[in-house]
């Protein structure tokens, strides 16, 4: 017979129990939080002054507005100006930090254990279309992906730029030869989609190519749409769920692009099979490594591949080519420094470009090293904290203090704000490729990151980018801005680039 008695006093126990350990668990919560904030003698972070203290929804509408109108990344400036290097939002519910100080950047991007992006899956945003891959993992699961992508990017890879010439002469065939006005941004995207899908997949998608049967226009149409959806969602923060809860154009969109992925996926699962006979390199040369074939030797699950591939080729196709763009952009408006460019590069010879002697163009490096200060792809970089910690400063009235970091809660490294401070670069909004002259990199510039997250393609598109200018100014003696916009407007989606494309000339 049931003895109700006994069962209510267990029921009693198991509830004080229960309350106890939560009791204790919140109690040594604080005392852990006490003593880092004793240690580092943190102080509090400046914090936005929402509206809406609820959700922070205020501040979401300013930027989507700053989107619509291509200036997200000089509204972070004038915050930044406003409420010192580093300060907190409410950004949909969720606390986030945002900083342009170098020395939070650096302490984010080298404590790997104290900040990282594994989220939940509900947590990540564009879960659907990217999955899990090298961009979204933490831990022995990133190292995995990372071990089997770093090769591609290995210094023997990097020295076979004998390919690209083969893509450059494809563009340079599409340019006006008469002057004309052209839009030379849509073929920085073709050729290096054609580019990275011949090293990541073994097989170019040969857009260039006027008789190509493959219908490029249409996969565009479909990454673009899949990229605007990803935007959307990071910008919703947690109402992205009830906001995008029914959007079918964005499901048709990266249905399309996965089914691209997925033929390639099959074709490297099937040359990876046991059946199949290895391939072997021509003599004198070695074997150049397909990044989705090497990841098919260790991953057989169709699904996981995918997102692995994914997760390479999405920065792979437009870091370079939106760099490029953006150099253009600026050339033609200086083209006092095309001219100094094209001096250099007819004095090499172009039988004889590599690696190396690409490395030391220092004029057309810093171009590059402009350009990305003043453009960069990437203006932000998001994480949270792992655990409980603090950040090296933004604490106090002169934001000199540290500052406790809660468990969970999410960052944004902005370095694109680091990179117009008018403290470390003098004349920030002006493109100036001469204040590189002589200048050592530190953590004041790191457009590709740094730490062990580094993106791993970094010399790869320094010597893509300046293997395609030095071709470009060695063919063409002047370039001319055809564009009545001068100011750069953004078009933010994986990356920024310009809204009004980089309408110029090129004359021989």
């Amino acid at each position: 017979m049931l003895d109700i008695g006994r069962l209510v006093r267990l029921v009693v126990i198991l509830g004080l129990a229960s309350t106890t350990y939560i009791l204790y668990r919140a109690w040594e919560t604080r005392r852990v939080r006490r003593t880092l904030v004793l240690q580092a003698s943190c102080k509090d972070v400046a914090q936005y002054p929402h509206e809406d203290r609820l959700w922070g929804y205020d501040l979401m509408r300013q930027r989507q507005e700053a989107i619509k109108e291509g200036r997200l990344m000089p509204l972070y400036a004038k915050q930044f100006a406003t409420y010192g290097k580093t300060w907190e939002e409410n950004f949909m519910g969720t606390r986030l930090i945002n900083t342009a100080d170098k020395e939070n950047i650096q302490h984010i991007a080298t404590t790997p254990d104290h900040f990282g992006r594994n989220f939940s899956q509900r947590g990540r945003v564009g879960w659907p279309f990217t999955g899990r891959s090298v961009m979204s993992t933490d831990g022995a699961e990133w190292k995995h992906s990372r071990n089997l992508i770093n090769p591609t990017f290995s210094r023997a890879e990097m020295s076979d730029i004998d390919g690209l010439g083969v893509y450059l002469d494809r563009l340079i065939s599409l340019i006006p030869e008469d002057g004309q006005t052209f839009d030379i941004q849509p073929l920085f995207q073709k050729l290096f989609i054609d580019i990275s899908t011949e090293f990541l997949f073994g097989k170019s998608m040969n857009s260039l190519l006027p008789d190509n049967p493959f219908d490029y226009e249409k996969f565009y149409a479909a990454l673009e749409r899949s990229l605007t959806g990803l935007m959307q969602r990071r910008q919703a923060g947690n109402m992205r769920s009830i906001r995008y809860a029914y959007d079918p154009e964005w499901k048709q969109a990266y249905t399309e692009v996965h089914a691209y992925i997925d033929e390639r996926v099959a074709e490297a699962l099937e040359k990876t099979s046991s059946s199949s006979p290895p391939t072997e390199a021509p003599e004198g040369k070695h074997r150049k490594y397909v990044l989705l074939q090497e990841m098919a030797k260790q991953i057989r699950d169709p699904i996981e591949l995918r997102y692995q591939i994914i997760g390479v080729f999405l920065p792979a196709r437009d870091t370079t080519s939106t760099l490029l763009s953006n150099a253009l952009f600026n050339l033609a408006r200086n083209p006092h420094i095309w001219d100094q460019l094209r001096q250099t590069a007819l004095q090499l010879d172009p039988e004889k470009l590599t690696f190396e002697s690409l490395k030391s163009l220092k004029d057309f490096r810093n171009v590059i090293f402009e350009t990305l200060r003043l453009q960069g792809p990437s203006g932000r970089s998001q994480t949270a904290a792992k655990r409980d910690t603090v950040l090296p400063r933004g604490g106090g009235a002169d934001g000199q203090s540290a500052i406790l970091v809660k468990r969970g809660t999410h960052l944004s490294s902005n370095v694109w704000a680091m990179h117009h401070d008018p403290h470390l670069y003098p004349e920030p909004f002006v493109f100036k490729p001469e204040r590189w002259a002589g200048k050592r990199q530190s953590w004041e510039f790191v457009p590709f990151l740094g730490g062990p997250r580094i993106c791993p393609a970094n010399q790869q598109v320094l010597t893509y980018a300046t293997y395609t200018l030095v071709r470009l100014t060695r063919e063409y003696a002047v370039i001319e801005n055809r564009d009545p916009v001068l100011q750069y407007v953004e078009l933010t989606k994986m990356t920024t680039r310009s809204r009004n494309g980089v309408k110029i000339s090129l004359k021989r």
